[in-house]
C-alpha cells in the first residue's frame, strides 16, 4: 500500500513540475542532423519543392520523412558554364503541366522549364534583372517577373528551340516579384508595391501582349509586394508584402486579413489539398540574409529543417486548378 501511495505521489509531483515548464513550439518533425537520405519520387507522399540556394539547386523533399525525392542543378541539363551561372540563387520553382515539369527562376538572371523525368531544359532564357517568378500562359508562352529589372517579359515557347534569346514582349512593372495565371477569368495577376494588378493577355502566341485592366489597392502602410500564390480549393490568392499577408477573394475583389504567426517579410506561402498544411517561408538567418533552413506552417510549427540548407521559397508539389486545366500538357 505504501509503495502504491509513493507511486501516486511521484506521478503527481511529475505532473505538477510539467505544468510549471514552459511549453515549447509544436514540432511535428525535426531531423537530428544534416544527413540527406533519398526516396523515389513516386514513393514520396507529400512533396515540397524548395529553392535551395546554398548549392544553387531545386530540391524536392518528402515532408513526412525529410528525404530527398528529386533535385536539379543547371549542370544536370547540360547547360554551358556561363549559362549555369544564370541559375545561381534560385528563387522560385513551381510544378506545371500536371507536375511533369518545374518552372524555375533564379536571381542569377535565368528562367527555365525543366522536365522532371530526365531533367531536360524544355525552355530557358536569360531575362536578367533578378527574375523572381514565372508563369505558363495558356498557349505555352512563359511570362517572367524581374524585380530589379522592373519588368514582365513574355517569351514565345515553340517546342523546337529550348533556348530563347529575347522576349517577344515586355511591360514595365515596378519591382516585379510574382505572376499567377487565373484560368477562370482568363487573366494574369501580379502584385507590386501596395497594389494587385489584373492584366489581360491577347492570346496571340507569336505576338503576345499584356495590358493592365484594373488595380486593387491594399491598406495604407504596405510596401514591396512579394509573393502571390493561389489558395488550393478556393477562388482566392495569398499575397504578401513587407508588412502583411492577405488573402485576396477574387470573386468579391477584396483583401482579407490572415491569421499567421508572422505578418512581415514572408517570402512564400503554398497550400495543398485536404491533409496538407499551408507552408510558409520567412528569413531566419539574420542580418541582411533572406533565407532559412526551415519550413513552417501558418502557426509557426516547424515542418522541415535541415542544417546547411538556405531555402528561399517552398511550394507543394501539387496540381494547380486555379491556373491550369485538369489535363495540362506541353
Amino acid at each position: 500500500m505504501k509503495k502504491y501511495l509513493w507511486i501516486l505521489a511521484a506521478a503527481f509531483l511529475l505532473q505538477a513540475c510539467s505544468k510549471d515548464e514552459e511549453e515549447g513550439p509544436y514540432v511535428p518533425w525535426r531531423p537530428g542532423d544534416d544527413k540527406e537520405e533519398t526516396i523515389d519520387l513516386d514513393k514520396a507522399t507529400k512533396v515540397m519543392i524548395l529553392t535551395e540556394q546554398a548549392k544553387n539547386r531545386i530540391v524536392m523533399i518528402d515532408q513526412p520523412t525529410g528525404k530527398v525525392a528529386w533535385e536539379w542543378t543547371a549542370a544536370d541539363s547540360g547547360l554551358s558554364a556561363a549559362e549555369q551561372a544564370w541559375f545561381d540563387l534560385p528563387d522560385e520553382a513551381k510544378p506545371v503541366y500536371n507536375r511533369t515539369c518545374v518552372l524555375v527562376t533564379a536571381s542569377g538572371g535565368g528562367v527555365a522549364l525543366i522536365r522532371i523525368a530526365d531533367k531536360k531544359a524544355m525552355f530557358y532564357a536569360k531575362p536578367g534583372g533578378n527574375p523572381h517568378s514565372a508563369e505558363v500562359l495558356p498557349d505555352g508562352n512563359v511570362v517572367v517577373a524581374s524585380s530589379t529589372g522592373n519588368l514582365l517579359s513574355v517569351y514565345v515557347y515553340n517546342g523546337a528551340d529550348s533556348y530563347v534569346s529575347r522576349p517577344a514582349f515586355t511591360m514595365p512593372v515596378h519591382s516585379a516579384h510574382n505572376v499567377v495565371w487565373d484560368r477562370k477569368r482568363g487573366c494574369l495577376w501580379t502584385a507590386t508595391g501596395a497594389q494587385l494588378l489584373k492584366l489581360a493577355y491577347n492570346g496571340k502566341r507569336t505576338a503576345p501582349e499584356l495590358t493592365q485592366v484594373r488595380s486593387y489597392d491594399m491598406a495604407a502602410g504596405n510596401t514591396d509586394a512579394h509573393d502571390l500564390a493561389p489558395v488550393c480549393g478556393e477562388d482566392a490568392m495569398y499575397v504578401s508584402t513587407n508588412q502583411h499577408v492577405y488573402k485576396f477573394d477574387c470573386a468579391a475583389e477584396k483583401f482579407l486579413d490572415v491569421e499567421i504567426f508572422q505578418q512581415n517579410t514572408i517570402k512564400s506561402i503554398s497550400t495543398g489539398p485536404e491533409g496538407y498544411s499551408t507552408i510558409v517561408m520567412r528569413p531566419t538567418s539574420g542580418g541582411s540574409n533572406w533565407w532559412s533552413a526551415e519550413v513552417c506552417d501558418m502557426k509557426g510549427n516547424r515542418l522541415f529543417n535541415r542544417a546547411g540548407y538556405q531555402i528561399y521559397k517552398a511550394r507543394w508539389y501539387v496540381e494547380n486548378p486555379f491556373g491550369y486545366p485538369e489535363v495540362h500538357t506541353l
